[in-house]
Protein backbone atom coordinates (compact mmCIF):
# COMPACT_ATOMS: atom_id res chain seq x y z
CA UNK A 1 0.00 0.00 0.00
CA UNK A 2 1.54 3.33 -0.99
CA UNK A 3 1.40 6.67 0.81
CA UNK A 4 -1.34 8.11 -1.44
CA UNK A 5 -3.67 5.19 -0.69
CA UNK A 6 -3.11 5.49 3.07
CA UNK A 7 -3.65 9.26 2.89
CA UNK A 8 -6.88 8.87 0.85
CA UNK A 9 -8.31 6.30 3.30
CA UNK A 10 -7.41 8.50 6.29
CA UNK A 11 -9.11 11.56 4.77
CA UNK A 12 -12.17 9.49 3.80
CA UNK A 13 -12.49 8.09 7.33
CA UNK A 14 -12.16 11.56 8.86
CA UNK A 15 -14.75 13.11 6.51
CA UNK A 16 -17.19 10.25 6.98
CA UNK A 17 -16.93 10.49 10.74
CA UNK A 18 -17.61 14.23 10.65
CA UNK A 19 -20.63 13.76 8.39
CA UNK A 20 -22.17 11.02 10.60
CA UNK A 21 -21.58 8.50 7.89
CA UNK A 22 -19.71 5.28 8.45
CA UNK A 23 -16.78 3.87 6.53
CA UNK A 24 -15.54 0.34 7.07
CA UNK A 25 -12.89 -1.95 5.65
CA UNK A 26 -13.04 -5.72 5.97
CA UNK A 27 -11.17 -8.90 5.26
CA UNK A 28 -12.79 -12.32 5.02
CA UNK A 29 -12.05 -15.96 4.46
CA UNK A 30 -14.41 -17.02 1.65
CA UNK A 31 -15.48 -20.11 -0.22
CA UNK A 32 -17.70 -20.54 -3.27
CA UNK A 33 -19.50 -23.34 -5.01
CA UNK A 34 -19.65 -22.69 -8.77
CA UNK A 35 -21.93 -25.08 -10.68
CA UNK A 36 -23.08 -25.66 -14.24
CA UNK A 37 -19.96 -27.22 -15.74
CA UNK A 38 -20.13 -30.14 -18.15
CA UNK A 39 -17.39 -32.74 -18.08
CA UNK A 40 -17.24 -34.30 -21.54
CA UNK A 41 -14.93 -37.15 -20.43
CA UNK A 42 -15.55 -38.18 -16.76
CA UNK A 43 -12.28 -40.08 -16.66
CA UNK A 44 -10.38 -36.88 -17.39
CA UNK A 45 -12.16 -34.46 -15.04
CA UNK A 46 -10.85 -33.94 -11.52
CA UNK A 47 -14.33 -32.96 -10.26
CA UNK A 48 -17.07 -35.07 -11.83
CA UNK A 49 -20.16 -33.48 -10.23
CA UNK A 50 -20.10 -30.35 -12.44
CA UNK A 51 -18.99 -28.00 -9.64
CA UNK A 52 -15.82 -26.18 -8.70
CA UNK A 53 -15.13 -25.08 -5.14
CA UNK A 54 -12.67 -22.17 -5.00
CA UNK A 55 -11.67 -20.71 -1.64
CA UNK A 56 -9.47 -17.86 -0.49
CA UNK A 57 -9.90 -14.26 0.61
CA UNK A 58 -12.18 -11.27 0.17
CA UNK A 59 -11.29 -7.65 0.94
CA UNK A 60 -13.62 -4.71 0.74
CA UNK A 61 -14.64 -1.20 1.66
CA UNK A 62 -18.13 0.08 2.47
CA UNK A 63 -19.58 3.52 2.98
CA UNK A 64 -22.93 3.87 4.78
CA UNK A 65 -24.35 7.36 4.31
CA UNK A 66 -28.15 7.48 4.67
CA UNK A 67 -30.55 6.51 7.47
CA UNK A 68 -34.22 5.89 6.75
CA UNK A 69 -36.00 4.55 9.83
CA UNK A 70 -34.27 1.44 11.11
CA UNK A 71 -32.28 0.98 7.88
CA UNK A 72 -28.92 2.52 6.99
CA UNK A 73 -28.11 2.58 3.25
CA UNK A 74 -24.72 2.70 1.60
CA UNK A 75 -22.38 1.24 -1.01
CA UNK A 76 -19.86 -1.61 -0.98
CA UNK A 77 -16.81 -2.40 -3.13
CA UNK A 78 -15.03 -5.75 -2.81
CA UNK A 79 -12.52 -8.02 -4.43
CA UNK A 80 -12.35 -11.81 -4.24
CA UNK A 81 -9.12 -13.78 -4.68
CA UNK A 82 -9.99 -17.48 -4.80
CA UNK A 83 -8.19 -20.65 -5.87
CA UNK A 84 -9.31 -24.23 -6.51
CA UNK A 85 -7.32 -27.35 -7.32
CA UNK A 86 -10.02 -29.43 -9.04
CA UNK A 87 -11.44 -28.52 -12.41
CA UNK A 88 -14.92 -29.64 -13.42
CA UNK A 89 -14.06 -29.43 -17.14
CA UNK A 90 -10.67 -31.07 -17.57
CA UNK A 91 -8.13 -33.10 -15.69
CA UNK A 92 -5.26 -31.22 -14.15
CA UNK A 93 -3.57 -31.13 -10.79
CA UNK A 94 -1.18 -28.98 -8.88
CA UNK A 95 -1.30 -25.84 -6.77
CA UNK A 96 -3.42 -22.92 -7.92
CA UNK A 97 -4.96 -24.84 -10.79
CA UNK A 98 -7.93 -22.47 -11.04
CA UNK A 99 -7.94 -18.82 -10.05
CA UNK A 100 -11.07 -16.77 -9.58
CA UNK A 101 -10.54 -12.97 -9.34
CA UNK A 102 -13.54 -10.67 -9.08
CA UNK A 103 -14.29 -7.00 -8.48
CA UNK A 104 -17.84 -6.21 -7.38
CA UNK A 105 -19.72 -3.10 -6.27
CA UNK A 106 -23.26 -2.18 -5.38
CA UNK A 107 -25.85 -1.14 -2.82
CA UNK A 108 -25.90 -2.14 0.84
CA UNK A 109 -28.43 -1.94 3.67
CA UNK A 110 -27.77 -2.46 7.39
CA UNK A 111 -30.69 -3.07 9.76
CA UNK A 112 -31.08 -2.01 13.40
CA UNK A 113 -32.16 -4.75 15.79
CA UNK A 114 -33.22 -4.75 19.46
CA UNK A 115 -29.80 -6.29 20.19
CA UNK A 116 -27.31 -3.45 19.63
CA UNK A 117 -24.34 -5.75 19.11
CA UNK A 118 -26.04 -7.65 16.24
CA UNK A 119 -26.02 -5.93 12.84
CA UNK A 120 -27.59 -7.85 9.94
CA UNK A 121 -27.00 -6.54 6.42
CA UNK A 122 -27.96 -7.28 2.83
CA UNK A 123 -26.25 -6.29 -0.41
CA UNK A 124 -26.84 -6.43 -4.15
CA UNK A 125 -23.58 -6.40 -6.13
CA UNK A 126 -22.44 -6.61 -9.75
CA UNK A 127 -19.07 -6.62 -11.46
CA UNK A 128 -16.62 -8.80 -13.33
CA UNK A 129 -14.94 -12.13 -12.63
CA UNK A 130 -11.87 -13.50 -14.36
CA UNK A 131 -11.36 -17.26 -14.21
CA UNK A 132 -7.90 -18.52 -15.14
CA UNK A 133 -7.58 -22.21 -16.05
CA UNK A 134 -4.57 -24.21 -17.26
CA UNK A 135 -5.68 -24.00 -20.91
CA UNK A 136 -7.81 -20.84 -21.06
CA UNK A 137 -9.03 -17.67 -19.33
CA UNK A 138 -12.64 -16.51 -19.26
CA UNK A 139 -14.18 -13.21 -18.16
CA UNK A 140 -17.74 -13.12 -16.83
CA UNK A 141 -20.21 -10.52 -15.63
CA UNK A 142 -21.15 -11.44 -12.07
CA UNK A 143 -24.32 -10.52 -10.17
CA UNK A 144 -24.70 -11.54 -6.55
CA UNK A 145 -26.96 -11.01 -3.56
CA UNK A 146 -25.40 -11.26 -0.11
CA UNK A 147 -26.71 -11.33 3.45
CA UNK A 148 -24.80 -11.55 6.69
CA UNK A 149 -24.46 -10.69 10.36
CA UNK A 150 -21.79 -8.55 11.99
CA UNK A 151 -21.24 -8.74 15.77
CA UNK A 152 -19.94 -5.66 17.60
CA UNK A 153 -16.77 -6.70 19.49
CA UNK A 154 -15.14 -3.33 20.27
CA UNK A 155 -16.02 0.30 19.47
CA UNK A 156 -14.41 0.15 16.01
CA UNK A 157 -14.15 -3.61 15.36
CA UNK A 158 -16.85 -6.09 14.33
CA UNK A 159 -16.65 -9.82 13.76
CA UNK A 160 -18.39 -10.88 10.53
CA UNK A 161 -20.04 -13.99 11.94
CA UNK A 162 -21.38 -15.28 8.64
CA UNK A 163 -22.08 -14.10 5.12
CA UNK A 164 -24.08 -16.06 2.57
CA UNK A 165 -24.33 -15.24 -1.11
CA UNK A 166 -26.16 -16.43 -4.18
CA UNK A 167 -25.46 -15.25 -7.70
CA UNK A 168 -24.61 -15.92 -11.30
CA UNK A 169 -21.64 -15.73 -13.65
CA UNK A 170 -22.98 -14.50 -16.99
CA UNK A 171 -20.95 -15.05 -20.16
CA UNK A 172 -20.66 -17.44 -23.06
CA UNK A 173 -21.54 -20.17 -20.54
CA UNK A 174 -23.43 -19.30 -17.35
CA UNK A 175 -22.73 -20.68 -13.89
CA UNK A 176 -24.52 -20.44 -10.56
CA UNK A 177 -22.60 -19.31 -7.47
CA UNK A 178 -23.21 -19.96 -3.81
CA UNK A 179 -20.78 -18.39 -1.33
CA UNK A 180 -20.02 -18.35 2.38
CA UNK A 181 -17.55 -16.35 4.42
CA UNK A 182 -16.52 -14.91 7.77
CA UNK A 183 -14.10 -12.19 8.77
CA UNK A 184 -13.24 -9.01 10.61
CA UNK A 185 -14.50 -5.44 10.01
CA UNK A 186 -12.79 -2.17 11.03
CA UNK A 187 -15.05 0.90 10.92
CA UNK A 188 -15.51 4.48 12.11
CA UNK A 189 -17.59 5.01 15.24
CA UNK A 190 -21.33 4.81 14.95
Amino acid sequence: MNFRTIFFLTVALACASAAHAQVGVYGMVSAQRVDGFTCRDPQKCASTDGTERPYGGTVGLYYDFRNIGPVRFGADLRGNFLNANKSAEQYASGPDLLRYYSGLGGARATFKTPFKMVRPYAEGLAGYTRVTRPLNTNTYTQVQGLAGIDLDLFPNVDFRLIEFGYGRLIGSDGHGIQSIGLGIVFHTSR
